[in-house]
C-alpha cells in the first residue's frame, strides 16, 4: 500500500510560522481558490485539493493521485504562476495522515486561533466545505474530512464553554452592552469613526441583534460606505452632540488626538435625553472621551482597559475548557481514522475478490475442453464455493481489524504482497 494514495497531506502557513506581511500575500479570494484548486489537482494527478484561507492562515489540504508526497516545493511553482507569489521567507508546516485531521479539527474548534475560542473560524471552515462541494470534480475524502471538522467545531461550542464570552475589544464591547441592555434589537448604536475597529464592532453588534446604526465620521465617503454596509445613516462629526442625544450606545474608535466629548458638553446632552441611560464605549487610543464624562448622571463609560479586563477574565474561563475540547477532538480523530481505514482497505478487498475470480475463471477455461456441459457446471459451482472459502479468512482479517481498530497499514502491505496485488491504484 503506497502512503501517498491513502494519506491526507497538509501544507500550512499560519501565525505560528509566517509573518503578517507574508500571510497577507498568501490570502486567497474564493475566485482565486476556484482557479487554483483544479490546476493543483490535475498537476498532482487528479488529487483532491482544498484551500483554507483566512487572515491568520492559508492551508492546502491534499489527498490521493500523486506518485510522490505533495510538498511545498511541488505547490509553490503553481502558486507563482497563478498568484505571482514567489520568494517567501516562511517555510510551512507539513503534516500527514491523522495529524492533518487533528490539526483541522483544532482549527474548527478555534484552538489554533490567535484568540482562543473566537467565533468566526467555524464559519470559514464551512465556507471551504461549500466551495469544495461546488467544484466540478469529486472530493469524497476531503468532503468527509471537512464534515468531521464541522462536527468537531459544533460539539466544542455546544458541549464546552470554550467559545463563550468576548475574545476581542469589539466583542467585549457587545458583551458589556448586553449586560446593560439585555436585548440589543431596536437600540440606536452610534459608531464614531469609520475604520476597521468600528466595522468589527458593527459586525458583532449585528450578530447580537443590533439593527439601527448611525456612523459619525469626519470623512463623508468612508462614513457613508460603512453606514451603507450596515443599512444605517451617516452624520458628519460636527453633529456628534445631536447623535448622542438620541443614541443608546456609542462606540468611539477614531484617531483623534484630543477628546471628542468632555464633561461640559455631556451635561446638555444628558439633560436633552431626560437623563435616559447612555452607554459609551471608548476603544480609541488615545481616548476620545474625557474620563470625567463618567460622572454625569445616566452615563456608563468604559475604555480599553475595562474591556481588556473582560477579555482576560473570559480567557481564564476558556482555558479551563481546553482539556474537555481536547477529549472531543481525540474522539473524532479516532472516528476519522476508523473511517480512513475503510478507505485504505476497501480497494484491497475488491482486488482480492477479483484476483481469485480471475484465477478461478482461468483454470476452468484451461480445462473446459475436457468436461461435458454437466461436468463443467458442477466444476464451476464447486470452484465458486472453494473461492469464497479461500477468500473468507483474509477478508475477515481485514474487516475485523477495521472494526476493532487493530489493523496496521503494514499488515495490509504484507497481505497484498502475499497475493501479488502490487500497489493499489
Amino acid at each position: 500500500m503506497t502512503a501517498v494514495s491513502h494519506d491526507i497531506w497538509l501544507i500550512s502557513f499560519s501565525h505560528h510560522n509566517t509573518s503578517i506581511e507574508e500571510r497577507d500575500r498568501l490570502v486567497f479570494s474564493p475566485d482565486e481558490v476556484a482557479e487554483f484548486v483544479p490546476r493543483v489537482g490535475s498537476v498532482l494527478g487528479d488529487s483532491e485539493v482544498a484551500v483554507l484561507s483566512t487572515c491568520n492562515r492559508t492551508e492546502f489540504y491534499l489527498y490521493g493521485g500523486a506518485s510522490t508526497p505533495p510538498t511545498w516545493d511541488t505547490i509553490s511553482p503553481l502558486l507563482s504562476e497563478t498568484r505571482h507569489i514567489g520568494g517567501l521567507a516562511a517555510r510551512p508546516a507539513q503534516l500527514r495522515g491523522a495529524e492533518v485531521a487533528r490539526h483541522l479539527f483544532r482549527v474548527a474548534a478555534s484552538m489554533e486561533s490567535l484568540a482562543l475560542g473566537e467565533d468566526q473560524i467555524l464559519a470559514q471552515v464551512k465556507d471551504v466545505h461549500r466551495q469544495l462541494l461546488g467544484f466540478g470534480g469529486k472530493s469524497p475524502v476531503l468532503d468527509r474530512l471537512y464534515q468531521f471538522a464541522i462536527r468537531c467545531g459544533k460539539r466544542v461550542r455546544t458541549e464546552t464553554t470554550l467559545c463563550d464570552g468576548a475574545v476581542s475589544i469589539a466583542s467585549a464591547s457587545v458583551e458589556l452592552s448586553k449586560r446593560i441592555y439585555g436585548d440589543l434589537s431596536g437600540l440606536e448604536i452610534a459608531l464614531v469613526g469609520a475604520g476597521e475597529t468600528s466595522e468589527n464592532a458593527a459586525e458583532h453588534f449585528k450578530a447580537s441583534g443590533g439593527t439601527r446604526f448611525v456612523v459619525v465620521n469626519r470623512g463623508e465617503e468612508r462614513g457613508r460606505a460603512l453606514a451603507d454596509q450596515f443599512h444605517g445613516t451617516y452624520r458628519p462629526m460636527d453633529e456628534l452632540d445631536a447623535v448622542l442625544r438620541s443614541a443608546d450606545i456609542a462606540v468611539f474608535a477614531t484617531a483623534a488626538k484630543e477628546p471628542l466629548i468632555n464633561a461640559a458638553a455631556m451635561k446638555p446632552i444628558m439633560k436633552a435625553r431626560s437623563y435616559r441611560s447612555l452607554f459609551l464605549l471608548d476603544i480609541s487610543s488615545p481616548r476620545n472621551v474625557d474620563p470625567k464624562v463618567a460622572n454625569a448622571s445616566g452615563v456608563f463609560l468604559y475604555n480599553i482597559d475595562d474591556l481588556e479586563a473582560v477579555i482576560r477574565d473570559n480567557l481564564k474561563t476558556r482555558q479551563k475548557e481546553i482539556p474537555h475540547a481536547e477529549r472531543i477532538i481525540d474522539e473524532l480523530v479516532e472516528e476519522w481514522e476508523a473511517w480512513m481505514q475503510t478507505i485504505r482497505v476497501r480497494p484491497t478487498i475488491g482486488e482480492l475478490a477479483r484476483h481469485f475470480e480471475a484465477l478461478r475463471e482461468s483454470e476452468i477455461e484451461r480445462f473446459s475442453s475436457k468436461y461435458t456441459p454437466e461436468q463443467h457446471e458442477a466444476v464451476d459451482a464447486f470452484s465458486r464455493t472453494l473461492t469464497k472459502k479461500l477468500l473468507h479468512d483474509p477478508i475477515m482479517f481485514l474487516r475485523a481489524g477495521i472494526e476493532d481498530g487493530s489493523l496496521k497499514p503494514e499488515e495490509v502491505d504484507i497481505l497484498r504482497r502475499i497475493f501479488g496485488l502490487g500497489d493499489p491504484e
